[in-house]
């Protein structure tokens, strides 16, 4: 989403501090992930930064994908 405007950020976006939210940016099979931790201790993927665009194919790592490190 893009927002073309003169409204301020903190206008807009204002009470984002609010949202608790645990993410934590992860490298796996020379993936970056970008995760969000469970309560019970797995990770969802949420978004996947590649510039190959086969690693889009693999579902493992699609987001929504749970990925339990050990």
């Amino acid at each position: 989403m893009i927002l073309y405007t003169i409204i301020p950020y903190e206008l807009i976006f204002g009470h984002r501090e609010d949202i608790k939210s645990e993410y934590i940016e992860l490298k796996m099979d020379n993936k970056h992930l970008l995760v969000e931790r469970l309560p019970n201790g797995s990770f969802m993927v949420q978004r996947l930064y590649s510039t190959n665009p086969f690693d889009y194919l693999d579902k493992r790592y699609g987001p929504g994908s749970i990925i339990n490190i050990h």
